[in-house]
């Protein structure tokens, strides 16, 4: 060899220029499949969130039934006492409904207050509970399943209440 020559590459066969033209081709098209399958997946995600609540809204239809058949016989009646006690039924049944899809009322009155749990309105003197106990409910809080989606709004407890007299002999 020559100093100044140069090594010679390989040239390229036609073998290699179709294995090439192969290999792009195979790639284009995974590029293309794995584009779809991305499209479809967002598609298919799009439909599952729309039409996610349809079985609950279903659940939910006898309910809505009741409800319109309580209106309009309370205006045609004026039996507050079966009215009354058809909204509790109804009240029952709407509860279990969601219930069954998920939904757990927090337990407050007599529950140790828990920040993760409750959220404290005012904080009251109460004989019947201790300090830091929840000693009444303004707002009902929910888990949806096991995950906090609304909060109780509670009124903690801060113990008996003193005496005035007790304040001035101390």
């Amino acid at each position: 060899m020559i100093k100044d020559e140069k090594p010679k590459e390989p040239s390229e066969t036609p073998v290699d220029k179709i294995e090439v033209v192969d290999y792009k081709d195979k790639w284009l098209r995974a590029l293309a499949e794995y584009d779809n399958l991305k499209k479809r997946a967002e598609r298919e995600k799009s439909e599952f969130v729309k039409f996610s609540n349809q079985f609950l809204i279903a659940e939910l239809f006898p309910i809505m039934d009741s409800f319109d058949s309580a209106i309009n016989s309370i205006e045609k009646s004026n039996d507050k006492e079966s009215f009354l006690k058809g909204l509790h039924m109804l009240q029952k049944e709407f509860h279990r409904v969601l219930e069954v899809n998920g939904l757990k009322k927090i337990k407050s009155v007599g529950e140790k207050f828990n920040p993760s749990l409750h959220q404290a309105e005012e904080e009251v003197c109460s004989d019947k509970f201790p300090a830091g106990v929840i000693a009444e409910e303004i707002r009902g809080g929910y888990t949806l399943n096991d995950s906090l989606l609304r909060p109780a709004v509670v009124k903690v407890s801060k113990g008996k209440e003193e005496k005035e007299d007790k304040k001035k002999e101390k």
